[in-house]
């Protein structure tokens, strides 16, 4: 049988346009490191909840969680390479977006899909947990027009980046509301203290990831070591890093001598690694604090499901 005319042309493109996410995926959003975040990321909130005496948990649950919480993060990444379109063009013009590899068009049609894909996956564990979708989308949507006030708060790094990882916060309870089915204002202490440590956990990623010695520095490239200084960018990260370990202790659940054992070893590697970046002046101690800050997530993710595992042996 014949086939209908321009149906090659049309699995060609279709192929390409595949290609082209593939690559998109592969340089923005690999998907190996950020299946391994997400995954201990919503398992961690699945051993808090759990442990929780008020929180009966269905297995199909953590499936729509999981799922929902991958969209929203990808949707992230998109609204970065949007927002950040301008500055890429002058300074990484081989970003996807700049050399014309992904349009504006196919990136705001993820970000709806994504939205869409987010509401019926956390809408499938209950009322409570698409209320609680509802209002980190709602807040994301902000953030990706900048509160309306972009040209006031672009300019301040520090502030810019961590009312943007506010959005950490609201997803942390809207996994909680979709687990528990409990609307988020009615939930344990435990989960507020835990969705403030996962805020903190992403400053950290965010701010040391932007933390370079002087001669790696590029002209027109604002980063928190040229705003605040080596010292001031140490402070930033670190003080966060207390913070979340004073958070993560506050968790009713957790095993508090194995956790301040493991936050303590963290913050000890943490510290002596900003003081070879504060002395030294090679690239390879910027590559070293900037590697170690983004691997925290995982660390701290990984000591909390250990704690967990561990609890539930004994």
């Amino acid at each position: 049988m014949n086939q209908p005319l321009g149906m090659d042309n049309y699995k060609d493109l279709r192929k390409e346009q595949i290609q082209r996410w593939m690559d998109f995926f592969h340089e923005r959003f690999e998907p190996l490191s950020h299946l391994i975040m997400i995954v201990m990321f919503v398992a961690a909130h699945f051993f808090v909840a759990q442990s929780s005496r008020t929180i009966i948990l269905e297995p199909i649950q953590i499936l729509w969680v999981t799922l929902g919480t991958t969209c929203f993060f990808f949707k992230l990444r998109c609204y970065d390479e949007i927002k950040d379109y301008e500055v890429d063009l002058a300074k990484n013009p081989n970003r996807p977006l700049p050399r014309g590899l992904i349009q504006h068009f196919d990136l705001k049609r993820a970000i709806e899909n994504c939205i869409i894909l987010e509401i019926i996956f956390f809408a499938s564990c209950g009322l409570p947990g698409l209320v609680g979708i509802l209002i980190a989308i709602g807040y994301s949507l902000l953030m990706y027009k900048e509160f309306f006030i972009g040209e006031l708060i672009r300019p301040h790094l520090t502030t810019y980046a961590t009312s943007h990882t506010v959005v950490t916060f609201l997803l942390s309870l809207a996994i909680f509301s979709a687990m528990g089915r409990f609307y988020f204002w009615n939930l344990d202490a435990d989960f507020y203290y835990f969705a403030l440590m996962s805020w903190l956990l992403f400053n950290i990623f965010e701010l040391g990831r932007k933390v370079y010695q002087p001669i790696e520095e590029r002209p027109g490239v604002d980063t928190y070591s040229s705003i605040w200084g080596k010292g001031g960018a140490l402070a930033l990260v670190f003080g966060h890093a207390i913070l979340l370990s004073l958070a993560c202790l506050y968790i009713s659940t957790i095993n508090f001598f194995l956790m301040q054992t493991f936050l303590g070893i963290n913050l000890l590697l943490l510290l002596a690694i900003g003081l070879i970046f504060f002395f030294d002046t090679k690239p390879r101690s910027g590559k070293l604090i900037r590697m170690y800050s983004s691997l925290y997530i995982v660390i701290v993710y990984g000591g909390i499901l250990f704690n967990y595992i561990e609890r539930q042996w004994n």
